[in-house]
Formats: structure tokens, sequence, C-alpha cells
């Protein structure tokens, strides 16, 4: 390796779109830059007589907007898949996305034709993380892999959205960009939509995400109405136990009770009296609560 003097305008910055560049990153380079100067040097590839740039994406754009007429590069002699692979190598501890990993995995097998099996030799990772990537990758829609911000939205997000088909994943994530959901609303909202038990539901969910986002805390294994959330749900789980308990009283009665003393008899008529009065009450109160919510 080398150290040369470069110009920013010299790199070639073709690599960056395997890479995302958090404003904040830039930020903090811009203030490094200022108060310290340049502390280590830019990485670049020779290709050709170009120099690729590896790593130091945000420097770069920070020294840029500096108007700094030169940086320190240090040059390497890699292959194109070495230079792909060093892109991951050297930011993998300061934090590489989700989406960036299944994007250069991906470059990886088809723009290199890479096996599995040598992607995982390349990145330092076994087998089956590389197939889970590709296959997240391929999972998603294609237009929203094209929109850099789908990286913001967290691993549980994306891997959610993976499970939808690509149409309903479009309209989840326009949906969270219109709102301004951050990762942990937007996973709470695709998750409310998988288990969604009706179109009308979905519906809900889509024109008031913020409610139902805020209403819905439900069981993770069960079905859940975001127009309910967890009181509402409690409510209809009550109505709805006391008519199917109706029905199988009625189912009862049609077969007979056979002959009963009138102890027997006496033992019913109060367990009836204290049913008719209890449940007479609780419907009573629903309907009080409906009507001032406007229902019927």
């Amino acid at each position: 390796m080398e150290l040369r003097r470069v110009k920013p305008s010299e790199l070639d910055l073709s690599l960056g779109r395997l890479r995302q560049v958090p404003e904040g990153a830039v930020r903090e380079k811009l203030a490094s830059l200022r108060s310290k100067g340049q502390i280590s040097p830019l990485v670049a590839a020779e290709q050709a007589g170009v120099l690729v740039l590896i790593d130091g994406f945000a420097r770069h754009l920070a020294a840029v907007r500096l108007g700094l007429e030169s940086l320190l590069v240090e040059v390497a002699q890699l292959s194109p898949v070495q230079m792909k692979a060093q892109v991951y190598l050297r930011n993998r501890e300061r934090g590489f996305q989700l989406l960036e990993e299944c994007r250069l995995v991906q470059e990886l097998a088809e723009a290199e034709g890479q096996s599995q099996v040598e992607i995982g030799e390349h990145l330092e990772r076994h087998k089956s993380w590389v197939c889970r990537r590709l296959s997240l990758m391929r999972s998603l829609s294609p237009s929203l892999v094209e929109d850099l911000s789908l990286g913001m939205l967290g691993p549980g997000s994306l891997r959610q959205l993976a499970l939808l088909p690509p149409r309903n994943q479009e309209e989840l994530v326009a949906v969270s960009k219109r709102e301004g959901l951050g990762p942990r609303d937007t996973a709470t909202l695709v998750d409310l939509w998988r288990r969604a038990p009706d179109p009308e539901s979905r519906r809900y969910l889509i024109e008031h995400p913020q409610d139902a986002i805020r209403r819905a805390r439900g069981k993770p294994d069960e079905p859940v109405d975001p127009r309910l959330g967890k009181a509402g749900r409690q409510a209809l789980e009550g109505m709805t136990a006391l008519r199917q308990t109706s029905l199988r009283l009625l189912r009862r009665l049609r077969d007979g009770l056979g002959d009963l003393p009138p102890e027997g008899v006496a033992v019913l008529a109060e367990a009836r009296r204290r049913a008719a009065e209890d449940s007479r009450s609780a419907l009573e109160a629903v309907e009080g609560w409906l009507s001032k919510q406007g229902g019927t």
C-alpha cells in the first residue's frame, strides 16, 4: 500500500451505492476536520488508473463541503471482488446496516458471479448468513430497494416487510414516511398489518396508523384489530363469550333438561335471575357507552 495526496474530485465514488451515509455522520466528520484536520487516510483501490474509494465516504463528503483541496489516501491493489469485500470488512465494526449487507451480498452474487460459499469467505461470514441476506433481498420490492431511506427502517421492519407481497410492502413504507414513523413504530405497523383479521381493519390501519399503533398492544400470536386496542378487544371478547354461552344454553334447553326435583328447579331459577341481572347491567353499560360515542 502507498499514501497519496489526492483531490476529492479525483476519487471514483461508484462503490458508494453499497453504503448509506447518514447526515449525522457527515456533520461529525465536518467538525473533526475543522478542529483536528485529517487524522486517518481514506482507502481506495486503483483500477485502470482510477482511484475507487472503498472507505471514507462520510469524510470525503465532509471534505467537499469544506472545500479542501486534497485528502490523504491509502491506495491498495485489489480485485473488484476484493474491493467490495473491503467496503464491508472495514466498516462492519462501526455499523453496517442490514440493507447494506443485503445489497453487497446480492452484488457479489449477481454482478461478480460469486457462490454463497465464496461470498462467505470474502466477507468472513458463514454461508447461512449469506443465504439469509440473499433471500431477504430477493423478497423485498425492487422499487423499495432503490429507496435509500429504506435502510433506516431497522432489521426487524425489513424482515417483516419481506414476508408481505411487494404491493403491501410499498403501501406500508409509504404510510411510514407519511406519518414520520421511526423504526420501532414501523415494525409495529407491519406486525399489526400481518395480524389484522380482515380488510376493514387493515384499511383502518392505513388511514389511522398512529392511533392504531397506540391502541393495539395485542397478544403476540393472536389476530389484532387495530380499531379496538387492548381494552376494546377485551370488551369484544366479553360480549362474544356472552353470546356463545347464550347459544350453548339455547341448544341445551332445546335438547331438554330431563326430570329435575323442585330443589334443582329452584337452583336454576336463582341462577337465571342473577344471570339476567348481571348480563342486562353489562349490556346496558355497553349501550350507554356506545350512545355517547355516536354508535348504535
